[in-house]
């Protein structure tokens, strides 16, 4: 089954969705986000499927927002509104589809393609693998609702420092921190990915789905309402004088400038 911008692989019990976009390193796009809640919708009329492995095609698992769509089009109040409100529901999407979901990270995820990879249900990952969240680096509050997922994984002190200085992150301190759960060399990924998928089968449907559903309605209990107004605060940050600058400073179109609050 394919997608403009995604494909679903294989068949019987484990199944691959291969993020499709590797001239741009898998980055995401209203398009990819609409595929996204698609395939996951799809996923749900397999019934035979109890597990899928996410993957980038391509360099890298996926770079995060499309520069040529997201970064340069600032666009309404109402046009941020909806990115984020779109991206909030493919991030649902994953976290809710009913087979388990295994991210498979190799190269860069940054951003949302870091947020795609915490809304899955384990994640495992290329020794070379990078992670970073940058949107406050570029004036922009993190939104999708993706800030419980960070918290879940790594707890608040450590999700701050995630958040809000944007580093780059190896994989063994991810796997120290816990957002993954096996670091391999990435030759050995797939493999890797496709082993615990196979664990996964040989436990009895049911009672899985029960527990993923019970685990995650009591760790996002208050996700929703806690964090129904995240989309207003990246239109209101997106912007801002300080978002605008930063915006030129990452295309080169201007040297960066202290923050003014703006």
């Amino acid at each position: 089954m394919d997608w403009e911008t995604m494909k679903l692989e294989g068949e019987g019990p484990v199944r691959h969705l291969v993020l499709n976009r590797p001239r741009v390193h898998n980055a995401i796009n209203r398009q990819f986000l609409a595929d996204l809640v698609q395939a996951c919708l799809h996923v749900e009329t397999l019934q035979d499927c109890r597990a899928v492995i996410v993957r980038g095609e391509g360099a890298s698992f996926c770079s995060g927002a499309d520069v040529k769509e997201g970064l340069t089009h600032k666009g309404t109040v109402g046009d941020m509104l909806g990115r984020s409100k779109a991206g909030a529901r493919a991030m649902r999407a994953v976290a809710e589809m009913t087979p388990i979901s295994i991210a498979a990270v190799h190269g860069h995820a940054i951003g949302g393609g870091a947020m795609l990879a915490m809304a899955c249900d384990f994640r495992v990952a290329a020794a070379s693998a990078r992670l970073s969240i940058r949107e406050i680096s570029l004036g922009i509050s993190l939104s999708w609702q993706t800030i419980p997922n960070v918290v879940n994984l790594v707890g608040p002190s450590r999700a701050k420092e995630m958040i809000l200085f944007g580093d780059t992150y190896d994989a063994r301190t991810m796997l120290d921190w816990g957002v993954y759960r096996e670091v391999v060399e990435p030759e050995r990924l797939l493999a890797a990915a496709e082993a615990l998928a196979q664990r996964v089968v040989k436990q009895p449907p049911l009672p899985v789905g029960m527990a993923k559903a019970s685990i995650n309605a009591y760790v996002r209990a208050l996700d929703r309402a806690v964090f129904h107004a995240d989309a207003v605060g990246l239109a209101m940050t997106g912007r801002t004088e300080d978002a605008v600058q930063a915006r030129d400073a990452f295309f080169g179109r201007a040297p960066a400038k202290p923050w003014k609050g703006e």
